[in-house]
């Protein structure tokens, strides 16, 4: 929002008469100058505070009021939320053009960002049993070895952080990888932040994801070529994984055990850091599919 400010203007006037004074009902010319002064003054003051009072009337944040939210500016509360930090790129990383990304086998790296680019994604959009009039869209930013997707509507900011499709919102609403926040409790939260105004101004939207109907048969098809012309064994298992990670292990930080064959015919192998303590695991599908897990065993994301 653009504040206009005002500022009074004096106008000082002096006459001068050479060889005579002239004093009119009780009042020299001197004097009315001064009075029109001290009035033009009162009322550059007036208007100051008027100014003053309509800026006091406005939230910092930009936002007029909590019907009137756009998508930008609830995203950009979301963004401000400490809880959030080691999940997605925050207001702060944000406004600062830096944010730190972390893969899989836990190499950090810097990354550069601009501004926060938001696609809409038709096909995230046909999701089974999502929350009423949500929008989803991909993010270009992520701060892992996954996707970032954020869904938003009038009651809620969701984050959802992946490497499978999803096609049930009710597969992934509970999951440690998905955030859901209230609008209303970030709204009573950030209204007076000016932050959130910054940063909905790095926020834009882009041109739609295209349509994956064709890309997943595609991917699909190229995925069971694969699958068919080369089988998972203990000397590709590692070339597996790190297609998935799309870099080599970090073998400096982690030590990784030997990939061994389970019973149900899948391959696996665990990773610990230097110091002997289990750091998660990856479990490779006889079709080539990574799933990764933490050092607790919960699920970080799958792929290829």
């Amino acid at each position: 929002m653009k504040k206009q400010f005002f500022t009074g203007l004096v106008l000082c006037s002096s006459l001068t008469l050479v060889g005579c004074s002239i004093n009119i009902g009780g009042n020299s010319d001197d004097e009315k100058s001064s009075n029109n002064d001290q009035k033009s003054e009162s009322t550059s003051k007036q208007s100051h505070n008027d100014t003053s009072n309509d800026q006091s009337s406005n939230n910092e944040s930009g936002i007029k009021n909590e019907s009137n939210i756009t998508e930008q500016q609830s995203i950009a509360m979301a963004m401000l939320e400490p809880n959030l930090e080691s999940k997605i790129v925050t207001g702060d990383e944000l406004l600062s053009g830096k944010y730190t990304q972390t893969f899989g086998a836990g190499e950090k790296q810097e990354q550069d960002i601009d501004t926060l680019e938001l696609s809409e994604s038709p096909q995230l959009n046909k999701m089974k049993n999502k929350p009423e009039g949500m929008k989803f869209y991909g993010l270009n930013a992520s701060k892992g070895s996954y996707a970032t997707i954020v869904g938003v509507n009038n009651n809620e900011v969701v984050y959802i952080m992946t490497q499978s499709v999803i096609n049930d919102y009710n597969d992934i609403k509970n999951s440690e990888t998905t955030k859901i926040l209230n609008i209303s409790d970030l709204y009573s939260k950030y209204k007076d932040n000016r932050k959130v105004a910054n940063v909905a101004n790095k926020i834009e939207f882009v041109d739609p994801m295209p349509s994956n109907d064709d890309e997943d048969s595609n991917s699909e098809d190229d995925t069971d070529s694969d699958s068919s012309s080369e089988e998972v064994t203990r000397d590709n298992v590692i070339d597996k994984v790190e297609s998935y990670e799309g870099e080599t292990l970090d073998t400096d930080t982690y030590t990784f055990k030997e990939p061994e064959k389970t019973d149900e015919g899948k391959w696996g192998f665990s990773f610990e850091d230097k110091d002997g303590n289990l750091a998660g695991s990856y479990v490779i599908d006889d079709d080539g599919e990574v799933t990764e897990y933490d050092e607790d065993g919960e699920e970080v994301g799958s792929g290829y």
